[in-house]
């Protein structure tokens, strides 16, 4: 059995008259299996419980490359020291009751999702939805190979990054499920890099021009999906938390708006004030959904708020001719314009609900639990007459907030 240092080039021009199995010497155990016909194939070879075995890593190609057998073996050597016995594993695996890409994705929801945050297993569900459509959801999750994992991924990119990594993460938890249970062998799904699918903040702020002409598209659109792009853009809360606003959670009264924890991505009680805008809107729309549960009613599904408004989000982005329009930067857009109008920052951070407050350290803020009650109503009424000013192009006195002593 000849034993070499393998290289990429010679594993790739390699060729032979008979059979023969080269030993890489860089790697101990590593060893690449040759025929006449051009066939190549790597295999690893190691010691178990004072036997010697023989894994199949797999054959040559694009995806197996020399590169990729060598990181095997060392995951395999990792494995046999705790105790792991790829062989037999893998006999184990050929024995398992199979399952389609659909079953096994059944049993990850049934199983994952749980224990998750309701906001997050709804998040989930969309993702499990184009995994099932973009896959083959009746082909074995065993026959499954990577390239075609990647070439999925690639295809979602092209026109949803941040949307393609979250879908991958998915993947490669579903894979270490089914690898856990012994449908499939290895985790195919894991370490792929979607070349400038990095999620990375955008800095998409829009002007007035483009507020007013994704304004006017707005009040194109019919409810409850023009009024949820309207608050969007006058409270700048988070879209999911916005579109599960519920009527018991409004007090008119005081034109306040209080978010449950259950509902927050913060994990906290939020609490929102409402200006004037926001009021009238909420007051429009009491006749057509104050008997259901939920303010933006789902016109599909009674009595649950309404889950998708991405199709909406393509029209306004075609119709208002703003370029690359998104959902979140409307967000971006409320806190980025507070902020142009003296809105300070620990209350800008309020409003938003962030996690970590506008200035100082964490720790001021675990002890810091002073809500800026009253500049947050006063910051969001100012932002609503700055809109009013942008959409109307009425000038209008803004004050500056009172910051407390």
């Amino acid at each position: 059995m000849p034993k070499k240092i393998l290289t990429a080039s010679f594993v790739s021009t390699v060729k032979v008259d008979t059979r023969t199995e080269f030993y890489d010497s860089s790697t101990s155990g590593l060893g690449l299996r040759v025929s006449p016909t051009g066939k190549k194939s790597f295999f690893y070879r190691y010691r178990y419980k004072g036997k010697t075995k023989r894994y199949h890593i797999g054959e040559f190609s694009k995806i197996t490359t020399l590169a990729a057998a060598r990181n095997k073996v060392e995951e395999m050597r990792l494995h046999i020291k705790k105790g792991g016995d790829p062989q037999g594993e893998e006999k184990n695996y050929k024995q398992a009751d199979f399952k389609t890409l659909s079953q096994a994705l059944d049993e990850y929801e049934q199983k994952y999702l749980p224990n998750l945050k309701p906001s997050t297993q709804q998040n989930y569900k969309i993702r499990i939805g184009y995994i099932r459509k973009g896959l083959n959801p009746n082909k074995y999750i065993k026959d499954f190979e990577r390239y075609e994992i990647i070439d999925f991924l690639d295809e979602v990119k092209k026109t949803a990054p941040v949307n393609a990594q979250r879908i991958q993460a998915i993947l490669s938890g579903l894979f270490k499920f089914s690898k856990d249970r012994a449908w499939v062998t290895e985790n195919i799904a894991n370490r792929i890099t979607l070349i400038n699918a990095r999620e990375r903040e955008r800095d998409r702020v829009y002007t007035d021009d483009e507020i007013r002409r994704l304004w006017n598209e707005f009040e194109k659109q019919s409810e409850p999906v023009q009024s949820v792009f309207k608050m969007l853009l006058i409270l700048g809360q988070r879209s999911g938390e916005t579109r599960k606003m519920k009527w018991a959670d409004i007090d008119f009264k005081k034109q306040l708006w209080v978010i449950p924890k259950a509902d927050t991505k913060a994990g906290n009680t939020h609490y929102v004030p409402l200006p004037d805008k926001a009021i009238q809107i909420l007051e429009y729309l009491k006749p057509w959904t104050g008997n259901s549960k939920f303010v933006f009613e789902s016109p599909v599904k009674q009595n649950s708020h309404i889950e998708y408004i991405q199709y909406a989000s393509k029209r306004i982005r075609k119709l208002s001719k703003v370029e690359g329009f998104r959902i979140h930067d409307l967000r971006r857009t409320v806190a980025t314009r507070m902020a142009e109008i003296n809105t300070p920052p620990q209350v800008l951070s309020k409003i938003l609900n962030h996690s970590t407050p506008g200035s100082g350290s964490a720790i001021t803020a675990i002890y810091n639990r002073y809500d800026y009650a009253e500049e947050k109503r006063t910051a969001l009424n100012r932002w609503a007459i700055e809109l009013d000013r942008i959409l109307t192009g009425r000038e209008a006195k803004i004050h500056d907030i009172k910051k407390s002593s």
